[in-house]
C-alpha cells in the first residue's frame, strides 16, 4: 500500500467516525482532510515527545508517547519498535530500580495511569494492550508480617498479544502465556496459560479463548 492509499484509507476511515458514511460534499471532504492533518501533526508531536521523555532509554523507531510520561530509568528500560505509551487522563509511570530491566516488545500500548514498575524484571511481549490504571509490580517492597524487612523479588513475564483490561493488578512472579486475556479488576498472583480468559481476585480460569 503506498502513501497515497494510506491517506486516502484514514480519510474513509474518519469519515465513518464523523458521518456514519462517505463523504458526500466538497464541503464534507475539506473537513476530514483538515481533521487528517491536524491528527498527522500530533502524531509527529507524539514521536518528539517520546524522543525528549524516553531519552534514558533503549528505544526503538517509531515509538510514540502522549502526554507528561513519569519515568525513573535507574536501570535498563528496552521499548520495541512502534510501541504508544500515553498518559493523559492519568499519568503513566515507569520506573526501573537499580540493576532491574523493562523490556516492552515492539507494537504494544500501555494506555494512561499505568504504573510499571520493577526492581529484578518485567518482560512485556510483542503486540500486546495494557488498559488504563494496570498495575504491574515485581516486588512488594517490604514482608507482610514485618515492615523493615524486604520481599523477594520475582520476574514477571507477559506473552505476546496478551490483553490485559482496565485496573489489573499483576504481582511479582507471574507469567502470562500468549494470547491471554485479563478481565478488569482482575488481581494476577499465578502464572495464565495460554489462550485463557481470567478474571477476578485472585484471578482464576474463566474460559478457553481460540486462537486467531
Amino acid at each position: 500500500m503506498n502513501l497515497t492509499e494510506r491517506i486516502n484509507g484514514k480519510a474513509n476511515t474518519l469519515a465513518l467516525d464523523y458521518f456514519d458514511r462517505p463523504v458526500q460534499s466538497i464541503t464534507e471532504r475539506i473537513l476530514i482532510y483538515w481533521v487528517l492533518f491536524k491528527t498527522i501533526l500530533k502524531g509527529v508531536f507524539h514521536l518528539a515527545n517520546a524522543s525528549y521523555r524516553l531519552r534514558n532509554c533503549e528505544k526503538g523507531r517509531m515509538v510514540s508517547v502522549k502526554g507528561n510520561l513519569k519515568l525513573w530509568a535507574k536501570g535498563k528500560i528496552v521499548i520495541g519498535d512502534n510501541c504508544k505509551i500515553w498518559s493523559v487522563i492519568g499519568t503513566t509511570q515507569i520506573s526501573a530500580g537499580p540493576m532491574a530491566t523493562i523490556e516492552i516488545g515492539e507494537n504494544t500500548f500501555i494506555n494512561s495511569g499505568s504504573i510499571i514498575t520493577a526492581r529484578k524484571r518485567i518482560k512485556i511481549g510483542k503486540n500486546c494492550h495494557i488498559a488504563n490504571q494496570v498495575i504491574i509490580m515485581d516486588d512488594d517492597f517490604h514482608a507482610v508480617n514485618e515492615r523493615n524487612l524486604s520481599s523477594a523479588k520475582k520476574d514477571i513475564i507477559i506473552a505476546d498479544n496478551v490483553w490485559i483490561a482496565t485496573r489489573v493488578t499483576i504481582l511479582k512472579g507471574v507469567n502470562i502465556g500468549e494470547g491471554a486475556v485479563v478481565a478488569a479488576g482482575a488481581v494476577v498472583t499465578k502464572d495464565v496459560p495460554p489462550f485463557t480468559l481470567v478474571g477476578g481476585v485472585p484471578a482464576k480460569t474463566i474460559r478457553a479463548i481460540k486462537p486467531v
